[in-house]
């Protein structure tokens, strides 16, 4: 028969086979906390999701009625997809919280990832007798791009998004007077999103070092 081992913690002698069940146990109720827990997080982040869903909605009409009536005749919002980017990135948020232990995401995260998943996503889409070289414009093929960073921007300090505007009306300006090819901050982000791989975690060092910037 084999004789039973123990082990002294916090003073006490314990029994490796009672410590054995305890971790079971313990193990066991932590199992259903946490399930209950993931079930109350998803049923928070859904509720986030159509509030910022309509949120969006409201930012794509008052955007659309900026853009040119080819333009507006052109797209339309897709509502499955526009959820499914609202739902990954609150998904990003909470996972950031969770990992991190903050309460609050700084608005430079909230910029970036709502970007990214707008430009994954692209729920603006073009109607099908649109689809042809004849009626496609640059406006309306960057179109999620272009609406992307309008919603992004709109998380961001108010100083940070004048640097950006006034500094891309002053390069077109002196572009178009001048001959010059410079691109704008505006026009490099722009460029990243429509050609080059990037993430989240990118676009939030990229605002953070903006705002660092305009602080020096």
């Amino acid at each position: 028969m084999n004789k039973e081992e123990y082990l002294l913690i916090d003073g006490n002698k314990k029994s490796i086979s009672n410590l054995e069940e305890e971790i079971l146990e313990f193990e066991g109720r932590l199992y259903n906390q946490m399930q209950s827990i993931r079930e109350d997080e998803e049923k928070l982040i859904w509720t986030k999701t159509y509030l910022r869903e309509h949120i969006i909605k409201k930012q794509f009409n008052k955007f659309l009625s900026s853009q040119t009536e080819n333009t507006r005749n052109a797209v339309y919002l897709n509502n499955g997809l526009l959820r499914y980017a609202t739902k990954s990135y609150f998904d990003d948020i909470h996972r950031y919280k969770y990992y991190s232990g903050s309460k609050w995401a700084s608005y430079h995260k909230q910029a970036a990832y709502t970007i990214k998943w707008l430009v994954k996503f692209k729920p603006i889409q073009i109607r099908e007798e649109y689809d042809n070289e004849k009626s496609l414009t640059c406006d309306i093929l960057d179109i999620n791009l272009i609406f992307a960073l309008v919603c992004g921007f709109a998380f961001l300090n108010r100083d940070v998004f004048n640097l950006i505007i006034e500094e891309k009306y002053k390069i077109d300006k002196n572009n178009k007077t001048q001959g010059q090819e410079k691109k704008s901050f505006y026009d490099n982000l722009l460029y990243t999103l429509r050609y080059r791989s990037f993430t989240g975690k990118q676009l939030v060092s990229i605002f953070e070092a903006l705002e660092m910037n305009l602080n020096t």
